[in-house]
């Protein structure tokens, strides 16, 4: 039962980083560069530069970190290496939470609860550990990233993809947590059945 609120709450927490990382505007700041005052919407993959504004929408140009060239003077909208530090972390904890998805259903699918379940168990839960860490070191760096710009670091700032992924490296720390309360409730049953046959054995 445990282990399923565990899943519960890492399903969420990867749907919404999922989300959080899909979604350009993170971070809504002005930066001064050599063409004047240019208004940044920053996101983990994309960063974009305010155009103009409609009665029903805004209009944005953006171009992909991952294609920008670092000699080039738009640089000065973007810290290159917290940008792409940001990126491949964001990667990297979409990924551990596929693996540790796919862990899970292995372990549901073993009827026996026997060393090897724990194995899974095990692993599904550093999985999940490293998730979390890895999702805070996410947003730690676009909060870095903007304060390298000279911006402050206020709540106005920050749009709700940010938000969004902060609430996902909650959701990784529940599911961890719940899982190795799992994993202690398996050892304690697994000593009650092993102390019981050994009672029964020398009886």
């Amino acid at each position: 039962m445990l282990f399923l609120i565990g899943f519960a709450w890492h399903v969420a927490a990867s749907f919404a980083f999922l989300l959080a990382i899909l979604t350009p505007n993170w971070a809504t700041y002005q930066v001064v560069t050599s063409l004047g005052n240019i208004t940044i919407q920053d996101g983990i993959f994309y960063v974009c530069e305010y155009v103009s504004t409609t009665s029903i929408y805004e209009i944005t140009r953006c171009v992909s970190i991952i294609d920008i060239d670092p000699s080039n003077n738009t640089l000065e909208i973007l810290k290159y290496p917290l940008s792409m530090a940001s990126a491949a972390l964001a990667i990297s904890c979409a990924g551990l939470s596929i693996i540790a998805l796919w862990l899970s259903g292995i372990y549901f699918n073993r009827r026996t609860r026997d060393k090897y379940t724990q194995c899974f168990l095990i692993s599904v839960s550093i999985a999940v550990l490293v998730s979390f860490l890895t999702s805070i070191a996410v947003w730690i760096l676009v909060i870095s990233e903007v304060l390298a710009l000279g911006q402050r670091a206020e709540r106005s700032v920050f749009r709700w993809p940010m938000w969004l992924a902060v609430g996902a490296s909650g959701g990784y720390l529940m599911a961890f947590i719940t899982m190795i309360l799992s994993f202690c409730s398996g050892l304690i049953c697994r000593r009650k059945r092993g102390s019981k046959y050994h009672a029964e054995t020398q009886f």
